[in-house]
This record gives structure tokens, sequence and C-alpha cells, in this order.
């Protein structure tokens, strides 16, 4: 289960919006749903989000789970589709007074954000918060993501919590902070600002960003996730702090997953099969490695100015994006599926 992290940061995050009072006609949850009743996992019907911690998958509700979660329908739920709402699906109803929270993780790349089976350009995005903002259907905004490069282009998120007894990591470092900065702080007191320099403190693998009209930071986070009841007992926060943890890649998890695997078993036949996965993954690796160098020396001739290895290794600055999009979605639609973890990793 090596994308745990991201589906159980969504849990988590469902039941810190819930237990602070926002009622269930305001929430809108996008999930897979492959990790509960999962065969591999070791507690069927139990996701957890922190070493130790709860259940976060019970309540969680399926307002849109498997081919669901898409682009299209993310983007009509911005937008408040109404074929969507005819289909009896939730989509956003706010008006010109409401506080509007969005919170996504998943994997990404320059100018794209992922979802199970396809992905969501940069620019698409915005078209759908435009349009929000010219239909008044917010009075504030805030839009929390965690994936790869979106906060710089040249950093990745990181994964960390992992669980001797799932054999995977449970969380992200940045919605960790986050979510446990929500359930821990008095969020009429903390402000979005002051949650900010939270994470920002916090997570040391990458940079966090503040992007938009920095000018709302001043105000307090319950406006947009409400706060706290007195008596909530909030997941023990063992990752704050805390130098010991270890704190990964998120595309080395397959990697990293088949070797801890093979290192905690004395089982022959287990161990045998946990060498073959990681053959697999690393032969799979080298196999796009080798496609990709092949296809680059194929038309190197068009830019005899510059090496093969220079282009393969090179990052260089994205300023044509129209001429990006095209070759993505080219290479999506009849090389590789750049969805799958094989290609993500």
């Amino acid at each position: 289960m090596s994308q745990h992290h991201l589906t159980a940061d969504v849990y988590h995050a469902y039941q810190v919006v819930k237990s602070h009072g926002i009622p269930e006609k305001n929430i809108i949850v996008f999930h897979y749903d492959d990790i509960a009743h999962n065969k591999v996992n070791p507690t069927p019907s139990i996701v957890v989000n922190t070493l130790g911690g709860p259940d976060v998958y019970q309540g969680v509700p399926k307002d849109y789970t498997g081919i669901d979660v898409n682009p299209e329908n993310f983007v009509g739920v911005l937008m408040g589709d109404k074929t969507l709402k005819e289909n009896n699906k939730k989509v956003l109803e706010s008006g010109p007074n409401d506080h509007v929270y969005i919170y996504f993780v998943d994997h990404g790349d320059e100018d794209v954000i992922e979802f199970p089976t396809d992905y969501l350009y940069g620019e698409e995005l915005n078209v759908a918060l435009k349009y929000m903002h010219q239909n008044k259907m917010f009075a504030k905004l805030v839009f929390n993501m965690e994936t790869c490069h979106s906060a710089k282009p040249d950093e990745l998120s990181s994964a960390t919590y992992y669980d001797t007894l799932r054999k995977t990591y449970l969380g992200d470092c940045y919605s960790v902070a986050l979510i446990e900065n929500s359930e821990t702080q008095d969020l009429d007191k903390e402000t979005l600002q002051a949650q900010f320099e939270y994470i920002s403190k916090n997570v040391n693998t990458s940079t966090p960003q503040q992007y938009g009209d920095v000018s709302i930071a001043k105000l307090p986070v319950s406006q947009f996730i409400g706060n706290k009841p007195k008596d909530y007992i909030p997941s023990k926060p063992v990752y704050i702090n805390d130098g010991d943890m270890e704190v990964v890649n998120p595309r080395d998890i397959p990697v990293l997953l088949a070797q801890k695997n093979i290192a905690s078993t004395n089982h022959i036949n287990e161990k045998q099969r946990y060498v073959e996965m990681l053959e697999t993954i690393l032969k799979g690796r080298k196999y796009l490695d080798n496609v990709l160098y092949e296809y680059v020396n194929s038309i190197q001739h068009l830019m005899p100015n510059i090496a093969t290895n220079a282009i393969l290794h090179t990052k260089q600055e994205l300023n044509n994006r129209h001429c990006y999009r095209q070759l993505v979605d080219t290479f999506h639609q009849n090389c590789f599926n750049l969805n799958q973890v094989y290609l993500i990793n």
C-alpha cells in the first residue's frame, strides 16, 4: 500500500473538520477508497494517519470514489456543475459571503497535479478558480495543496511515519504538520499566518510557500475549518520536532518498502517474493530510463548544440507550456501512463 500516506491524510483531514463542527452537507470528499478494504491491510476497515493513532476511515463519506476521482469531477465540483448535481452528486453551492477551504493531496509534477488515473494542468485549475471568483462563489478562499513541486518547481514533498505493522508510510510531512496544528491549537486564536509559520518550522525537507492575497492570513483558521470542541482529544503529535523520525522521498517509497520487507522477514519464500518485487521495480525504472534515452537520442540531431545526457539530466526552465502540454499528453496517451507508480518513480 505505497499510496497509504496520501489517502490517510485526506481521511484525517475529514475527521478534523467534521469534529470542528463543519456540517456534513458542506464537506465534499474525493478518495479512491482502495486502502481500508485492501487485502494487504492487516487491520481491515481501519486506516491510521499517525503512529499508534486512531482509525480515520470510519464515517468518511463516499462522495467521489474510484473512477469518479478525476480532474473533470474535481473541477466540476469547484464550479458547481449542474449536471453533477442533477446526478445527485455533491458540488460546491457557496455564495459571496462564504469562506471556502480546499485541501488537495496527491502526486504532482511541474504544472500538473495528479489524480489516480489522470492529471490536471495548472491552467485548468486556474480557470476553475477564476470562475469561482467571477461568479461570487466565495468571500475568502484558502487552498492547501501538498504535491511534489506544488510549492517550488525543484522540490518534492516527503512522507513520514513508517508503520511496521502496516509496512507502509502513514502520512506526508506537510499534511502531518497542517493537521496536527489544526488538532492541537485554539483555531479561534491561531491565524492562517501562524499556522503557515508553524508548518514551515516543522517541515524541513521542502519549502512551504504562500501565494495569492496573503492579507487574509491574518484571519483565524476557525473561519475556514471551525474549531475543536473543548473535550476533543487530538492524535498524539509524534512527528513534530522529532529529529529521529524517518522522512522519505515519496517517489522512492515502493523501493524502500521492498527493502524494508526483505530486511524484516526470515521466511525464505516471503523474502524471495520481496526480492523479486524489488528487482521488478528496479528493472522497470531501468527500462524506462533506456526508452527515454533512446527517444532523446533519436531526436538529438534537432538540437546539435546540446548533448543527450544534458537534455536528460539538466532541468530546463519551462517557458513554452503549450508545447509542454502537447508532449505530456502525447506521452501519456501513447507511451506510458503518467499516473502509474512505476513512472512516477
